[in-house]
């Protein structure tokens, strides 16, 4: 028994001794090397580069988690948007690369390289940005054409839409709407613009690919063809019931110098013209001096909503305006846009186990391009609305885009002051996941009464539908917020200037507007440009 008892206590003794020595070694390797829960660790930071597809733009658009973020908003404009996304190839409206490209980074970089990936790292993105435009058509360039649109066919220079003659589908031909013989009546009213009816649907054509070639049908569903050596059209059910020499399928060319499409039948090789005498359309070996080119237009969404989208690099374009009787909205179809380059970056890092997007809220230089003062210009050119509170007299402008000096305000014409109130309102800025907002621009003036804050102002609204939306939003004057010296106008030197946003952090829409404000006495010239939304630098 005592040899039991002597032998427990030297076994203990030893464990003791043991543990005494083992949290010694424990010390001194968490003094010279660290904790144990850090040795050993393996770590993997990452930077991976790439450029989405339009593979990536569908993943997001099915992916679960973006499909319940869209679903929060109720009206249901979101959602739509979302679909939008998959079929346009792009990111537009409310879908924005912060919010939606999380859910598919594992995707996007592979499983096995996403869950390795440690603190810091990086996820660098390429994507393409579009905007929604009020109304429901715009020209597509090479390689947009899809089976999915529909397509308005207007001959160049024109704002009619063709459609089918005879509602009896008696006519084998495309006629100019608003021939008196065509029932969907469209009639001009003023310079390049057109009024149609509730049956405008009844004038968009689809197409159907058919290896490198398309068939085009009309608003019955039925295939436009060609026979033998005729000139005019034909249309047929089914194709399989064609005889020989009838050729239903079309080469569909961009000819980016013409701004039109050559449409080619690939039978008779002949090129759809529109005859401008007669307004009516047929196909012709050799054009006259009298006919014109056809320009396509893609009809995107019933009516509501476009996008635009902006290519690499994208020439100046023209386009008319199309009034919809039935919707009582414009449907603009006139884009002028500067050359840009509409490819941009996100980055996301990854930290303490959740990936957030870097980058500014907003980022606007203002400078460059061209000067523009038409406002849809500026708006197409810039995204800033410029709305008008009350009459700006015999001014045609009072801001316009200035290539040299930003956005610029003036209200002096002619040794006259003009009294107005002219607001240039920001695109809308997300800042729901946003902490510390802050925006910064610059701004230089001359010529500002005294205070110059009476005349030149800043305001903030979160409620600001867009275009033609100023005076329906709430706006909140957030002048005396702002930091910085106001410029006295004693030369052109621009100022910093700084305002704090903090309080509209975890707004998904925020717009800012500066505000110019003129009298028949007092008529400043104000000059705003960099106008950046980003996090405060802490």
């Amino acid at each position: 028994m005592k040899k039991n008892i002597s032998y427990i206590t030297s076994t203990l003794c030893g464990l003791c001794l043991l543990c005494v020595f083992c949290a010694s070694c424990e010390d001194y390797t968490e003094h010279n090397f660290g904790k144990p829960e850090d040795l050993y660790q393996a770590t993997q930071v990452n930077s991976y580069n790439l450029e989405l597809t339009a593979a990536n733009y569908q993943d997001i658009a099915k992916n679960a988690e973006n499909l319940a973020l869209a679903a929060e908003d109720e009206t249901g404009e979101t959602q739509k948007q979302l679909q939008m996304v998959a079929e346009n190839g792009c990111f537009l409206g409310n879908i924005t690369p912060a919010e939606y490209l999380p859910a598919i980074l594992k995707n996007l970089v592979g499983a096995s390289q996403y869950y390795s990936m440690t603190q810091g790292s990086t996820i660098t993105i390429k994507y393409k940005s579009g905007e929604l435009v009020s109304g429901d058509a715009y020209m597509p360039q090479t390689g947009e054409l899809t089976s999915s649109g529909k397509y308005l066919l207007v001959p160049k220079g024109e704002a009619q839409a063709l459609a089918t003659s005879g509602e009896g589908k008696t006519y084998g031909y495309l006629q100019i709407a608003g021939s008196t013989s065509c029932p969907n009546t469209v009639t001009r009213v003023d310079d390049n613009a057109i009024v149609a009816n509730e049956v405008a649907d009844g004038y968009l054509y689809s197409l159907e690919k058919a290896g490198d070639e398309w068939y085009i049908l009309n608003p019955y569903e039925e295939y436009l063809y060609m026979k033998g050596t005729f000139d005019s059209f034909n249309y047929i059910d089914d194709t399989g019931d064609l005889e020989d020499e009838e050729w239903p399928t079309w080469t569909i060319a961009y000819d980016a110098a013409n701004e039109a499409y050559t449409i080619k039948n690939t039978g008779n090789e002949k090129v759809m013209w529109f005859d401008t005498a007669y307004k009516s359309a047929g196909a012709y070996a050799e054009p006259k001096e009298t006919y014109v080119p056809i320009q396509l237009y893609k009809r995107v969404q019933d009516a509501v909503e476009v996008v635009k989208i902006v290519k690499d690099t994208i020439e100046v374009e023209k386009r008319d305006t199309i009034f919809n009787e039935k919707k009582e909205k414009e449907i603009k179809v006139t884009i002028e846009k500067t050359p840009v380059d509409a490819i941009q970056e996100i980055t996301f890092t990854l930290d303490e186990g959740k990936w957030g997007a870097n980058g500014d809220y907003l980022n606007c230089e203002l400078t460059g391009g061209n000067t523009l003062t038409d406002m849809d210009a500026v708006y197409d050119a810039t995204g800033w609305s410029v709305e008008y509170k009350g009459s700006i007299g015999e001014l045609t402008y009072v801001w316009r885009y200035d290539a040299t000096y930003g956005l610029r305000g003036s209200a002096f014409k002619s040794s006259t002051y003009y009294p107005t109130d002219a607001w240039a309102i920001s695109p809308a800025m997300n800042l729901k996941k946003a902490e510390h907002p802050v925006l910064v621009f610059e701004q230089a003036q001359k010529y500002a009464g005294t205070p110059v804050t009476d005349y030149l102002q800043v305001w903030v609204s979160t409620n600001y539908t867009g275009r033609g939306g100023l005076e329906a939003a709430t706006w909140t004057n957030m002048t005396d917020k702002v930091e910085g010296t106001w410029p006295d106008g004693s030369d052109w030197t621009y100022l910093p200037m700084s305002l704090d946003l903090t309080e509209y952090a975890g707004q998904k829409t925020v717009n800012v507007a500066f505000r110019y404000i003129s009298t028949d006495a007092v008529a400043a010239t104000w000059e705003v440009k960099n106008v950046v939304c980003r996090e405060a630098e802490e």
